[in-house]
């Protein structure tokens, strides 16, 4: 009887010891800015959450918080186009062919991963990553160009009863291999959600292919293409209703882009225009392409 009331008093002992040291170890835990518990080791300092109370039930939502993480991994959306050098849209009439449905020509951008580093307190930064960028040109006219020529040259397109013949989509593609060299300003590091950020910056990029493509509404027909004179000077035929040519097309092989971002949360629009000519000097007309967009998925 003894031995079990001694017992007990000593269970009741260690759990009255045990309740004082998690006090004292409580009084020892400071506070986050959303009154969120850390201890002094900073261990929840590890993390950023999507609530301001956070609870261990909270853990599989919250995110490795990386201090300065910048605005350039993820998947982007844009219009595209080209201006003259007074940057005038309204083109030359010695390439009509280059007139262009902006509406239309879209640039997807895939860039899988980005490298970031701290330059002031969390707040500004350095980024830097890869990424793909592939650029949709549609024309306006029913012209084909040549990519085997010693400059760029495009015919008009007329039928057998010189009629002008009808090109439902007629584009250029072309694609990149992107290097960002950004400086970027965030004003909440630790929550991305709630965060306005500004970056500038230029992307050098690499042609990685390019390609024309133009749909016919019929392949019977034999096709005349006309000069400027009205001369034809070849013909031709197409065995598919979709024909894709690719090929350099005096595109330059590299390209500097000046870029700006600006964004809160998650919402990120961006513009670049180009420091480098579309064509290879003297191959072709000069013409600085620009995009703008949104990105619509970022990590």
């Amino acid at each position: 009887m003894k031995n079990t009331i001694r017992l007990t008093l000593l269970v009741l002992f260690l759990v009255d010891f045990a309740s004082f040291v998690n006090a004292q170890d409580g009084h020892r835990h400071s506070r986050h800015k959303h009154d969120w518990p850390m201890s002094d080791s900073t261990t929840w300092n590890a993390f950023h959450c999507p609530t301001h109370d956070f609870s261990m039930n909270d853990f599989p939502f919250c995110k490795d918080k990386k201090r300065y993480n910048g605005h350039w991994a993820g998947v982007e959306l844009g219009i595209s186009g080209y201006v003259t050098p007074d940057f005038n849209m309204n083109f030359n009439p010695a390439y009509p062919y280059m007139n262009m449905n902006t509406a239309r020509s879209l640039t997807v951008n895939l860039n899988p991963f980005e490298i970031n580093a701290n330059l002031y307190r969390n707040h500004l930064g350095f980024t830097t990553g890869l990424g793909f960028q592939i650029s949709n040109y549609y024309f306006t006219n029913n012209y084909v160009m040549l990519k085997d020529s010693m400059a760029l040259v495009a015919y008009q397109v007329q039928d057998s009863y010189g009629n002008p013949v009808s090109i439902p989509i007629n584009k250029m593609v072309v694609s990149y291999l992107n290097l960002p060299l950004f400086f970027e300003y965030q004003t909440n590091p630790f929550r991305r959600t709630s965060s306005f950020h500004v970056t500038i910056g230029v992307i050098a990029g690499v042609r990685i292919g390019s390609y024309t493509k133009q749909i016919y509404r019929d392949r019977e027909n034999t096709y005349y293409l006309i000069d400027n004179n009205g001369k034809r000077v070849a013909t031709y035929e197409v065995d598919h209703h979709v024909v894709r040519d690719r090929g350099a097309y005096h595109l330059a092989p590299f390209k500097l882009d000046a870029a700006f971002r600006i964004g809160w949360s998650h919402l990120n629009l961006f513009a670049t225009y180009s420091l480098t000519q579309m064509f290879q000097k003297n191959q072709g007309p000069e013409l600085y392409p620009w995009t703008m967009g949104i990105t619509l998925l970022g990590w």
